[in-house]
């Protein structure tokens, strides 16, 4: 036996519908939207009638936009995975939107929003780590210009890729050392 349709589903047109289910999935309660029908659409209905249309209009849609979500997540979180490190600005600054978006979505997924929230604060910590490493290796490129082992390195008879494997040695060694 089929049910019987609510009185949101026979006295609304399907753009009233839409614009319904827009405003219950951005969180309007169902008292609030009682009272909007009512008075935009010039329909009375009970609260009673909001389920069977959360049920047919909403969740589905709400089920699309999760399921997009957690993809768009999970792509971020894969190319992270690929490529630590290589997050450009442009790319953090969309993953802090689809952070705060999901974050601010009613009944969001805990888990969710600290997984898109994680992957924001890894992509600062790796964004501090490289300022770190590059100031640190220019502090040794700085240091060495004026060593005399390296001076002596450099004015070397050896062939230039000798020079530069010399070098590294030296220098990463005593980086090595420093650290120890």
């Amino acid at each position: 036996m089929k049910k019987p349709k609510s009185k949101l589903e026979t006295k609304l047109s399907e753009e009233q519908q839409a614009k319904l289910a827009d405003w219950l999935l951005d969180g309007m309660q169902y008292h609030q939207a009682q009272e909007v029908v009512a008075k935009e659409f010039g329909v009375r209905v009970s609260l009673r009638a909001f389920t069977p249309f959360w049920d047919l209009y909403c969740a589905p849609s709400l089920v699309q936009r999760r399921n997009r979500a957690v993809s768009t997540s999970e792509e971020i979180a894969a190319e992270a995975a690929k490529r630590p490190g290589q997050f450009d600005k442009a790319t953090i600054d969309a993953l802090k939107q689809k952070s705060f978006e999901l974050a601010i979505k009613p009944n969001a997924d805990p888990k969710e929003v600290k997984a898109l929230f994680s992957l924001v604060l890894k992509a600062g910590d790796q964004s501090l780590e490289w300022a770190k490493f590059r100031r640190e290796t220019c502090e040794l490129f700085v240091k060495w210009f004026d060593d005399q082992r390296a001076k002596n390195i450099m004015a070397s008879s050896e062939s230039n890729a000798t020079k530069i494997e010399q070098l590294g040695k030296a220098m990463f060694q005593e980086l090595w050392d420093a650290k120890a």
